[in-house]
């Protein structure tokens, strides 16, 4: 079997689809953090690439969503690809991997905000009645009203990023009940949540990954 290495910060973020697509195709994999890799930034640097990005028997390969999409090719599950073959599944797929980045990009600002309090407050504006946040969560919780019996890379990345809106999180200053009206976005958390692999992985999890377990 190729070696897989995957490079990226010890949090949730943008490595966390690709960790979870790995385990529930039963991959090995080893799961390079600066805490348990001493020449972390080294190898970053010499990557050329931004993390996360993941090598295979040595070749790198960088950008998260197309390694996602990469995965999804050659990973089965249930004895479907994780990114679908039909054309219109593999639109749906896309399209909810796009909405879901469409919610989580107005976050991105706020980490060059110093203050912290500032920081807090701008977080927490994201998710009033009229944030930024807000307009796409309502509509990613429409989108998840009907969601296929088959797990797709689009499920497993609405599922990751989802969570990083969910306390506890590394994203501090979002309100702890910042999802809790969104009836649809929740179940389709725990559709990812209790898929057997899944579970198996976070069963144990502490700290910012125990929202990736089932709320029931």
């Amino acid at each position: 079997m190729p070696e897989y290495e995957l490079f990226y910060w010890a949090i949730t973020g943008l490595g966390e689809p690709i960790r979870i697509a790995l385990t529930i195709g039963g991959i090995p994999f080893k799961d390079n953090t600066p805490k348990n890799c001493p020449d972390f930034m080294e190898k970053k640097e010499a990557s050329g690439c931004q993390v996360p990005f993941l090598t295979i028997d040595g070749t790198t390969m960088g950008q998260s969503r197309s390694i996602l999409r990469y995965l999804g090719k050659e990973i089965k599950y249930d004895g479907k690809p994780l990114y679908p073959e039909d054309s219109m599944e593999a639109y749906k797929c896309d399209e909810l991997i796009d909405l879901t980045e469409d919610m989580r990009s107005p976050i991105g600002p706020t980490f060059a905000i110093q203050d912290q309090a500032e920081k807090e407050a701008a977080r927490a504006a994201l998710f009033a009645p009229d944030g930024k946040i807000t307009k796409f969560l309502e509509k990613l919780d429409n989108r998840l009203e009907s969601f296929g019996t088959n797990v797709t890379i689009g499920d497993i990345y609405a599922f990751c990023l989802v969570n990083m809106m969910r306390q506890p999180t590394f994203v501090d200053g979002i309100p702890a009940d910042a999802l809790d009206k969104y009836a649809n976005i929740n179940k389709h958390h725990d559709f990812v949540a209790k898929l057997p692999p899944v579970a198996e992985h976070y069963k144990s999890a502490e700290g910012i990954r125990v929202t990736f377990k089932p709320f029931s």
